[in-house]
């Protein structure tokens, strides 16, 4: 079977919508640990957990913010519906968090989606983010890593789509990439071979040419 791992924020999104939300909800000094991050001294994982405990906000509020703000890549239900009729199976794996990605895809009346994210409980005191791999082991690094593997290793064949610098690890050990922005900047740089995506028409098309 092919397997479709998908990335969230700004691949099926046209924004970032974690960085919406860490810019409306965060701290003043949360772009000074995204730097961090950027420098490669934390994993986007650690980066996550410890930028999101530091934010204040209610489930409503925060649920209203993104679902109000955030644009859906075109053709992105089309190409849902398509998977869906020849086989393939659509997963999305992000480094974001289950509390802004279920509201938004129950919106677009996508909620069957099968996702898989960071795992977030808001409180008093802030956001608690977790995150595990396919075996519900918790780790703090290579989260959307584990799940190609997984994947994988049940014998499928892995189309990677994505876009940021979280998605240049497990793509390079996916079967196909399909890519935009820094993903598809490094693939070059790389030598890997690297579909180039805008649209979601796009994905369609160039998921056909595969499997044909």
């Amino acid at each position: 079977m092919l397997v479709v791992q998908c990335d969230f924020d700004d691949t099926i999104t046209l924004s970032n919508v974690s960085v919406a939300i860490r810019e409306k909800f965060g701290p003043p000094n949360w772009l000074e640990m995204e730097d961090e991050y950027l420098l490669g001294r934390y994993s986007v994982e650690e980066s996550n957990i410890r930028q999101y405990e530091l934010i204040k906000t209610t489930k409503q509020e925060l649920e209203t913010f993104v679902v109000q703000q955030t644009g859906i890549r075109y053709g992105f239900g089309d190409f849902h519906e398509y998977c869906r009729q020849i086989g393939v199976r659509l997963v999305i794996v992000s480094s974001g968090l289950d509390i802004y990605i279920r509201p938004i895809l129950a919106k677009l009346g996508l909620d069957d989606i099968e996702f898989h994210s960071g795992s977030a409980r808001i409180t008093p005191s802030g956001i608690v983010v977790k995150y595990f791999d396919p075996s519900l082991r918790e780790i703090r690094n290579g989260f959307k890593e584990s799940y190609v593997t997984h994947y994988k290793g049940q014998g499928n064949l892995v189309a990677y789509v994505g876009d940021g610098i979280s998605d240049i690890g497990p793509a390079r050990e996916a079967d196909f990439i399909l890519g935009r922005s820094a993903l598809l900047d490094n693939s070059r740089k790389e030598g890997l071979e690297c579909h180039p995506f805008e649209t979601f028409g796009d994905v369609t098309e160039i998921i056909g040419r595969l499997i044909s």
